[in-house]
């Protein structure tokens, strides 16, 4: 997928677990923040290619010494990434993160860039060049014969539009939730 398409497909699928889970509500700014983190944790696993979004505005040319769909399009990349970035955020300031309590802006920051990252590679594990999973350990790639897409093609057009719709249709439930005047 392009980066723009990955912005949204993820965001897409964030705001409907908002939506199905009910948590919208309970703190609305804070989950905007991990709208926003997904929006851009979306995007972080290309920045091992040369030309995209995420690499041209990098102060590092990741893609000097990593290869597309490598490391970083790995189950081992994420989790690095995520531990990395747990460590750094967590020695500014704790993330305790709670299925009894909604996340606080720091902790949506980290869980919007987690969760957007991880979708990234499960939306390009659809694509027609896979994902290798297991990579280092295996650079098999895994393809889906029946359902996959190609990057920049109609079916992703179509998929991104549709995102975009489901978007811009939740936002406004939700900011009409929000906004509901009281009954007189």
């Amino acid at each position: 997928m392009l980066t723009r398409s990955h912005r949204l497909f993820s965001i897409a699928v964030v705001e409907l677990g908002l939506i199905a889970t009910d948590t919208f509500l309970t703190n609305p700014v804070s989950n905007v923040v991990l709208l926003l983190a997904t929006g851009v944790g979306a995007s972080l696993p290309d920045i091992d290619e040369y030309n995209s979004t995420t690499s041209r505005k990098s102060p590092i040319n990741f893609s000097l010494f990593l290869r597309h769909r490598g490391i970083t399009h790995s189950l081992l990349g994420w989790i690095i990434f995520s531990t990395i970035l747990y460590f750094c955020m967590n020695h500014f300031s704790p993330i305790a993160l709670s299925m009894s309590k909604s996340p606080n802006y720091w902790e949506s920051i980290w869980l919007g860039l987690v969760i957007g990252y991880l979708l990234h590679l499960i939306e390009d594990s659809f694509s027609r060049q896979g994902v290798a999973w297991l990579m280092p350990f295996s650079k098999k790639k895994r393809y889906r014969k029946f359902l996959h897409y190609k990057v920049g093609g109609a079916f992703e057009k179509a998929i991104t539009l549709l995102a975009t719709l489901s978007i811009v249709l939740m936002s406004i439930y939700w900011l009409l939730i929000l906004f509901r005047l009281p009954k007189i």
